[in-house]
């Protein structure tokens, strides 16, 4: 069975929401301008919150036997799947107007007209959660929808855990976060960042990244209960620490040495206290909001964007572009939101009964 799991570590649903809109802000820049920020490190934080929690969740009972390893991809696969087919949906939606209508996409690099066969294909291995063997999004992303390439390699890892992470002694552990790093490391000194891994020729640095964030994850959670609860004020200064490192631009020749700082000596140490504090009733309001959305923010905002810009040009013009894309990421989050406790929430209840159900089905009387 799935199991349930009262506590809720309410901060880290905060720091994942926030990290969720920059990774937006990041992506519309047909309403903020090209980002020289360091808001796709925002990603390395997901992954190491996904170990963390997942770790929480599932530990004790993959470790038990309570649960297989099977059943467990099943659970992760019913808990990305419904908003993911809902943001793939949009987004063939999307293409398949503007092959309709003769268009280019504008969010190829080529800015080429839609193949039809291309896109009939990149929709089946989209489905099959499989990158495509060619592109047809932002920057030669594996999928059409270009944040599932973050997705795929989440469920890579957490295949790998399953498997062997969960039982995994904390020396071993540990082999797999310094084989990791130096993956970084050769990442770092081949692109001159860390903001890799979506591309095909890249898709050992997206492997360095989740590999390493993710086991982090999880090596925290073995420890957090080592130091005492903190004050409620540590929970601000969490959040204003993600925003100022996910604000902040780097000079092109510090840019290796700040992402590799940031995911290797900040992210992990954050998430540990971080986990550690309960946040006060207003932060924990907030927290609990962006938490909520936050997934459906990051799955969906590539074809709402897309869509935005096709349906109403005239909000990226200079003059109303700022405003607008206020507007629009203030949206973005209300409808995540609306979308996972109406849709999402619903049809993961669903999956869980059947999961279980069959679970039952199949155990031996």
């Amino acid at each position: 069975m799935i199991p349930s799991h009262p506590e809720r570590f309410i901060l880290l649903d905060g720091i994942r929401g926030v990290a969720a809109l920059f990774i937006v802000h990041r992506h519309a820049e047909q309403f903020f301008g090209r980002d020289p920020a360091s808001s796709y490190l925002a990603v390395d934080l997901f992954f190491a919150l996904s170990g963390f929690v997942l770790a929480h969740a599932y530990s004790r009972k993959l470790a038990e036997g309570t649960i297989t390893p099977g059943f467990f991809m099943k659970a992760r696969f019913a808990r990305l799947y419904p908003l993911y087919v809902l943001a793939l949906a949009l987004m063939a939606a999307y293409f398949i107007c503007l092959y309709l209508l003769g268009l280019p996409t504008p969010i190829d690099d080529l800015h080429r007209l839609i193949d039809p066969g291309e896109l009939a294909l990149a929709l089946v291995t989209g489905l099959l959660f499989l990158p495509a063997p060619f592109t047809l999004t932002l920057n030669g992303a594996l999928f059409l929808v270009s944040p599932a390439w973050s997705l795929f390699n989440e469920l890579v890892v957490n295949a790998v855990y399953a498997r062997w992470g969960v039982r995994a002694t904390t020396k071993q552990t540990a082999a797999v976060l310094a084989i990791s790093a130096a993956v970084l490391m050769v990442a770092a000194a081949e692109f001159g960042k860390l903001h890799a891994g979506f591309r095909w020729h890249e898709m050992y640095a997206g492997m360095g990244r989740v590999f390493f964030s993710f086991f982090a994850g999880v090596l925290i959670y073995r420890f957090r209960n080592h130091v005492p609860a903190l004050k409620p004020v540590q929970a601000g200064l969490c959040l204003l620490l993600v925003c100022v490192i996910l604000a902040v631009p780097m000079p092109g020749g510090l840019r290796p040495f700040f992402d590799l700082a940031v995911v290797l000596f900040v992210w992990p140490p954050l998430l540990f206290v971080a986990s550690r504090t309960i946040p006060g009733p207003k932060t924990g309001a907030v927290s609990v909001f962006l938490g909520t959305a936050s997934y459906a923010v990051y799955v969906l905002h590539i074809p709402l964007l897309a869509w935005t810009e096709f349906l109403l040009p005239a909000a990226t013009r200079q003059s109303v572009a700022l405003p607008a894309g206020i507007v629009f990421v203030a949206a973005t989050a209300c409808l995540s939101w609306w979308l996972t406790v109406h849709y999402d929430q619903p049809v993961q209840k669903w999956l869980r009964d059947r999961l279980r159900k069959r679970a039952e089905i199949r155990q031996p009387v």
